[in-house]
């Protein structure tokens, strides 16, 4: 079977949803063939769609099955081999399910299609058409890759029909709403990581949008990142993340800077200048809340849980949460360094030199954690040369997929889908913030979540967040620092 080069990732991924072992998994992947169906006549929106969902199909199945014109069945096959090379193409076998798009199925298929700021997914053809928008036509491909995850594996039938606007996540704001682009102004995006694709996948099909983006991200593109990463294919690994980003929006009339370092370090070098807007959808907490302290105008975050996902909008004055709220800890807990230690069995002097230093780990740190996590040591052995808190990271995130007893994981590895859609609903809070013509129409809440993607259909709600007391957002100097920053007149472009 045509198993992707980073199965491992994929069965660490589905692991923290199901309880399935590699036999199991190989033996329901053979069962299943999915794929995406064509009509004659596509939209822009149909395209966008087709090309986003066989994105994400292509890094979980190893068997597709593509029909419709030539040229559109010829692209999203090239799509998919550059994701994995030893993909298969089948004709369509009788009661598989069928992603269509301005074509009709078998019963069970699946409908995804957008329409201004609506995101729908329906059960039964819709010739209705609608304008343009590649967040809601991404949103849509997530929704339907969503539910064909869940009736693959979780056995769930035909769901209800589900729209969902992305304005305010009612069922119908926006939907006749063309979006003519908008100023983005300067923004500083911290993170390049699969949530971070997903917002640089959508920006990379806005045409009309203008502004500046300094793309922050230290790392390169490991094959293990092909599992959930819109931007990567397998040529791509190796490649610095912020590259990728650059190259995304390289067709836009958004211009791009790189900087391959981390936020902290960016931070450092930009001495007295302020940069008014900040996205983020970094890995670790404290990167975080060191973004909400540079007090930028507004700042937009997207995350994933363990089965859930979300974004967030936040400005400094608000009496709302500010980002640092949603991070700020409650009670005394260990150190990462202390976590670290413990997990893995290195000592803690050890530990904290090689946290604090980013010194390589040896035969000798590799060897203590294979003993500590009961596994063989060669399984631990494509770590040696690498950091802490690269191992760390991905034995808590399941990168590996080891019986680690013991360790409290910070996060599942998130599914494809799910890290994609958390992209999109960041994205999209930066577009509506920026947007005077979407403010009006947007949801006065801070956060937007779907807290269980297991379940059906696509329930994303707009929640109210108080301020979290002892947050730096209640202190009366961070205050008078920002209104020095932001004067009343440019808040108020923000905050509607």
């Amino acid at each position: 079977m045509a198993l992707a080069p980073f199965f491992d990732r994929v069965l660490g991924a589905l692991g923290g949803h199901l309880a399935v072992s590699r036999e199991s998994l190989d033996q329901m992947l053979e069962r299943t063939t999915v794929g995406i169906e064509c009509g004659k006549t596509l939209s822009e929106n149909d395209r966008w769609i087709a090309e986003l969902s066989t994105n994400l199909l292509s890094r979980l199945y190893p068997r597709l099955f593509l029909s419709g014109p030539d040229t559109v069945c010829e692209a999203l096959q090239s799509l998919a081999l550059r994701i994995n090379p030893q993909i298969e193409f089948v004709t369509k076998p009788r009661g598989s399910i069928g992603i269509c798009l301005g074509a009709s199925g078998d019963v069970g298929s699946l409908y995804p299609k957008a329409s201004g700021w609506v995101a729908h997914l329906g059960h039964a053809r819709s010739r209705s058409r609608g304008p343009s928008n590649p967040y809601s036509s991404a949103a849509a491909a997530t929704f339907a890759c969503a539910e064909l995850f869940r009736r693959t594996f979780l056995k769930t039938s035909a769901e209800p029909d589900a729209s969902v606007s992305l304005l305010n996540f009612d069922s119908t704001t926006g939907g006749d709403l063309k979006f003519s682009g908008c100023d983005f102004g300067h923004v500083l995006f911290a993170g390049v990581g699969a949530v971070g694709n997903a917002a640089l996948w959508a920006l990379g099909r806005d045409y009309h949008s203008r502004g500046h983006f300094d793309l922050v991200d230290a790392e390169v593109i490991e094959l293990s990142n092909l599992q959930r990463y819109m931007l990567a294919d397998l040529a791509d690994v190796n490649a610095s993340k912020v590259a990728l980003g650059m190259r995304t929006l390289a067709l836009t009339k958004l211009t791009t800077s790189t900087y391959a370092t981390t936020l902290e370090e960016f931070a450092e070098d930009l001495q007295h200048r302020t940069i008014p807007t900040t996205a983020i959808s970094v890995d670790n907490i404290e990167g975080r809340r060191a973004a909400q302290a540079l007090l930028p105008r507004l700042i937009v975050n997207g995350w994933t849980g363990d089965q859930g996902l979300g974004a967030s909008w936040h400005v400094f004055s608000r009496e709302a949460a500010c980002l640092a709220c949603l991070y700020q800890p409650r009670g005394k807990g260990l150190s990462a360094i202390d976590q670290a230690a413990q997990a893995l069995g290195i000592p803690i002097e050890r530990t904290a030199l090689l946290w604090v230093t980013h010194q390589p780990l040896v035969v000798e740190d590799i060897r203590s954690a294979a003993m500590t996590l009961g596994v063989e040591e060669y399984v631990l052995q494509p770590w040696i040369g690498k950091s802490l808190g690269d191992l760390y990271t991905n034995i808590v995130c399941g990168a590996v997929p080891l019986d680690v007893k013991g360790i409290s994981k910070l996060e599942m590895v998130p599914l494809a889908h799910q890290s994609a859609l958390a992209g999109i609903l960041m994205i999209t809070e930066l577009v509506k913030r920026t947007s005077p013509n979407l403010m009006p129409h947007s949801q006065p809440e801070p956060l937007v979540t779907w807290d269980d993607i297991l379940k059906p259909s696509p329930k994303i709600r707009a929640k109210p967040r108080a301020r979290e007391p002892g947050c730096i957002c209640g202190d009366l100097d961070y205050q008078r620092v920002f209104r020095e920053k932001w004067p009343s007149r440019e808040l108020s472009e923000v905050d509607g």
